[in-house]
């Protein structure tokens, strides 16, 4: 069970059980609505939900597929995992590529996400895996909810980057009323996670697109230029921004985070190969094999997978790996 409060009404939902807020007016997708209702509805006619992914996404967009269906999106969890049976709310939950292993493993799991065709999407994919009774379903804005009750894990995988793309006012303010928001979630001793990708990414300083706007030499710069630049080419406002460790570091202590960890993930947090502190870098790039990056807005292999291993081997023996890997899992408390 939990309780929550919406526009002053107060709700308790029993586990299982889902919960839609008013839509909102744009809502992120990646896939059209009508054919997201379809793989609802054939999933909830029985069909395996891994199979009907496949079926629709494996040819046409294997990029989609991979983020939604690769057993990997979940491996930071296994490497850390929470305490047993724990309180957690994956905010942005997207297809539930973490709510939904997370529920799997015995733990009690609340989904927010605020598009109605991918929230009903994570509720007949949990019947089927026989998770449902270990989840609540949320379709409404983080924002307009107050949560009395609290989590030991807040998960916030891929969204702290999109959020004022979504919400009018300053970026870097929306970030941090957003970050407070998740903290006020969380119980005394709770962790919030986040995965996100690092600007300063090496992949991203030799011309790879950015993952959110398709486009390179925009968001690798800090946010005051990178909205020059992008305001030059476009005639409108960047909404979209990716930090480094020590930005990342900042915002957490903004909103009253004391303390924070980050891991590096490659080729990225999306569908991670190698996790590890991000005091390890250097001992990593000196002595591992080189893991092959892609472009993280489509998939699409790096052609100077050569050019990256090289640079890394010579970052590490410089010792400042660490400010340039791919991207972060970041534990904040």
């Amino acid at each position: 069970m939990i309780t929550f409060t919406h526009q002053d009404e107060r709700i308790t939902l029993q586990t299982g059980q889902t919960w839609t807020a008013r839509p909102a007016e744009k809502p992120y997708r990646d896939t059209a609505a009508d054919e997201l209702r379809e793989i609802v509805s054939q999933v909830r006619a029985g069909s395996p939900w891994r199979t009907v992914i496949a079926q629709h996404y494996e040819t046409k967009n294997p990029w989609l597929h991979r983020i939604v269906a690769s057993r990997s999106r979940d491996l930071f969890f296994r490497q850390y995992p929470p305490k047993p049976d724990a309180r957690i709310l994956d905010v942005g939950a997207g297809w539930g590529q973490i709510a939904l292993p997370l529920a799997n493993a015995g733990h009690r799991v609340t989904a927010l996400e605020p598009t109605p065709e991918r929230l009903a999407f994570i509720e007949a994919a949990a019947k089927q895996d026989g998770a449902a009774e270990r989840m609540h379903f949320l379709q409404a804005d983080l924002f307009e909810i107050e949560f009395e009750t609290r989590f030991d894990l807040v998960c916030c995988i891929g969204v702290l980057e999109w959020v004022p793309k979504f919400r009018a006012g300053d970026p870097r303010t929306v970030q941090i009323d957003f970050l407070k928001k998740l903290r006020s979630s969380l119980t005394p001793g709770g962790q919030l996670v986040i995965g996100i990708e690092n600007r300063l990414g090496l992949k991203y300083l030799l011309g790879a697109n950015d993952d959110h706007i398709g486009v390179p030499d925009v968001a690798v710069y800090d946010a005051k230029f990178a909205t020059e630049k992008w305001q030059r080419r476009t005639g409108k406002d960047l909404r979209s921004f990716t930090y480094t460790e020590a930005e990342v570091t900042e915002l957490l202590t903004t909103a009253g985070f004391t303390a924070s960890t980050f891991h590096a993930a490659l080729p990225d947090y999306k569908l991670p190969e190698a996790i590890f502190p991000l005091a390890e870098a250097n001992r990593h790039f000196a002595t591992a094999v080189h893991i092959p990056e892609h472009d993280g807005s489509n998939g699409e292999p790096m052609t100077n997978q050569a050019e990256l291993a090289s640079h890394y081997r010579s970052l590490a023996q410089q010792k400042v790996a660490a400010t340039f890997v791919p991207s972060f899992f970041v534990t904040a408390s």
